[in-house]
């Protein structure tokens, strides 16, 4: 729970003994008729799952039940291979920006760590895994992330990581194996242009070659030769000129997309295009070229549906809508605003199949998405034209091959890591929900709460929209804070704020409004685990009532009243 800090839970409720270390019961886990899909195309099969020690020891229709393995029922449910990020900032906060200009003697010729050159970086250090996004990626049904770092031209390595909430050393598969890159100049110094950036780089490359050779000219004959500089950056560069580490390059719109290629043609690294959200206008110019494309998925907002019939309004009265199409209708130049924007919105959406179509294979990169939009995303691109099978490889199959760990990963096959999605239906039907996912043989369970349907007689929905002062009612004190509900479409968006740890807050997710009741909920770290926590509020007005129940650990009113009454 974000906005009640890790110290405040422990005095609320306790946990000053707590800890994650306790050995596991067994180390044998079986999942029992299940629904099973091994691979994307395959065709799904009842059987049975058995991990041991982390890894999947065996699958199939009847297996022995080991007399020590704990039993999971799968009656029902639908397995699947974790899902992979092939690219993401998850376990990484972003910094802070600092737009002050940087106090250096040449702007022309910063400092590196000035100019946003760090190759050298690796993730291990800033690496958190009690930061709220693994949770979040994990409850998506991710399993593997490739974590790259944030920065500006040069960031540094990408390690790539097991979400199962452990630290950096006991979850990192592939250490420092890729190299980050994207077009943000750096601030008030040189490169502080695109042109700039390019420059930059042919540069840092071909000093790496020169450097490279050097060295190993020196280390063959070091005599009558000067002795190598120890550079960290330059040095950190010699595994991209040896196409021993691929460059993972952020290129959104298609001059970047060009720019990247360029440099690629001009200097010869493994390159990886990523978070490519206007690769449909260069699909042609990517033919015979051995470059990996991963595309965005942080798609532009759907439009809303417009009313059927201005009959329905209650009393006649006219909605923003309504005069915003009378609007165009009496402004051609809107009307056609409007029309080119619906135009690059399904131009957008529909890249996807595009690629597909092409023979081109299909992943996606994940540093600009919110994780609770991204199955709503994918099944944006199914409904554009994007196979379901292709959907499926794109988070599994194809993500693991993007980051080179298909031998262990992306399949539900023996030998492979003990990695499974497992959901209430198909995993790209509506109503499918997420109901546990397996890491390394951990498991992690998640509470499906289905949707309530209204019927004849419920209360009208209302809009509870506005900033609210709360207060939960704990034995021996009272915890206060603020929450903020906006109204985002048909849905909302809750965060919260907690007086007790002003500099810190919490999404919610899996908000639900039915009449006057609102659920949600949100994951707080506490000793090294994640602790779910359930609000269920009902509002009366300008107030409301209701409680929030932690874990395990009992249920709490709560109550509040609107900061900003109307």
């Amino acid at each position: 729970m974000k906005q009640l800090s890790v110290l405040f839970l422990v005095m609320v409720f306790g946990f000053h003994g707590f800890s994650q270390d306790i050995p596991p019961v067994t180390d044998k886990i079986l999942i029992k008729n299940v629904s099973i899909t091994t691979q994307p195309g395959s065709t799904p099969f009842i059987g049975h799952i058995l991990i041991e020690d982390g890894i999947i020891k065996d699958v199939g229709a009847s297996l022995q039940v080991p007399y020590d393995a704990q039993v999971v029922s799968g009656d029902s449910l639908h397995a699947y291979a974790g899902f992979i990020a092939a690219l993401s900032h998850a376990g990484l906060k972003a910094p802070k920006e600092n737009n002050e200009r940087p106090r250096v003697d040449r702007t022309g010729y910063p400092p590196n760590d000035v100019a946003g050159i760090t190759p050298e970086m690796s993730i291990d250090d800033a690496y958190d895994h009690k930061d709220g996004s693994i949770s979040d990626m994990r409850k998506q049904g991710f399993t593997i992330s490739h974590s790259v770092p944030h920065g500006r031209m040069l960031p540094g390595m990408g390690s790539i990581i097991a979400l199962n909430g452990e630290s950096y050393n006991e979850s990192v598969i592939v250490k420092d194996g890729s190299m980050f890159a994207q077009w943000k100049t750096a601030n008030r110094v040189f490169p502080g242009t695109l042109i700039g950036i390019m420059s930059k780089w042919r540069e840092l490359y071909r000093n790496a070659e020169l450097t490279l050779q050097h060295n190993k000219n020196y280390k063959t004959n070091p005599r009558n030769r000067k002795r190598p500089a120890q550079d960290a950056a330059t040095e950190a560069l010699w595994p991209v000129v040896q196409k021993q580490m691929p460059v993972f390059f952020k290129a959104e719109k298609h001059r970047d997309i060009y720019r990247t290629l360029q440099l690629q043609e001009d200097l010869g690294f493994d390159l990886v295009l990523s978070e490519a959200k206007d690769i449909d206008r260069i699909l042609g110019d990517l033919g015979g070229r051995d470059v990996s494309v991963l595309l965005s998925l942080d798609l532009p907002k759907a439009e809303k549906k417009k009313e059927e019939s201005k009959d329905k309004k209650k009393d006649g009265e006219e909605k923003k809508e309504d005069k915003k199409e009378d609007a165009e209708k009496e402004d051609p130049k809107m009307a056609m605003l409007q029309k080119r924007k619906s135009e690059a919105i399904d131009r957008y959406t529909s890249q996807a199949k595009m690629m597909s179509e092409k023979g081109m294979p299909v992943s996606f990169s994940y540093l600009e998405t919110k994780a609770s939009d991204i199955h709503t995303n994918i099944k944006r691109l199914i409904t554009d034209g994007l196979s379901e099978k292709d959907a499926l490889s794109a988070l599994t199959t194809q993500a693991a091959k993007s980051i080179g760990i298909s031998d262990i990963a992306g399949t539900i096959e023996k030998g492979k890591l003990g990695n499974l999605v497992i959901a209430t239906k198909p995993i790209f039907d509506e109503k499918s929900k997420i109901k546990m996912v397996m890491i390394d043989g951990k498991l992690h369970e998640y509470e499906v709460k289905e949707k309530k349907k209204k019927k004849e007689g419920d209360s009208e929905m209302i809009d509870p929209s506005g900033t609210w002062a709360y207060t939960i009612e704990i034995p021996g004190m009272a915890a206060s804070g603020t929450m903020t509900i906006t109204k985002n479409g048909e849905d909302f968006d809750v965060k919260v704020t907690s007086n007790q740890n002003p500099g810190e807050e919490a999404e919610g997710k899996e908000v639900e409004l039915d009449g006057s009741d609102m659920s949600f909920s949100f994951s707080m770290p506490a000793g090294g685990m994640d602790i779910t926590v359930q609000n269920e509020l009902t509002f009366d007005g300008d107030t409301f009532e209701g409680t929030v129940s932690v874990a395990d650990f009992g249920s709490f009113d709560i109550s509040g009243s609107k900061s900003d009454p109307e």
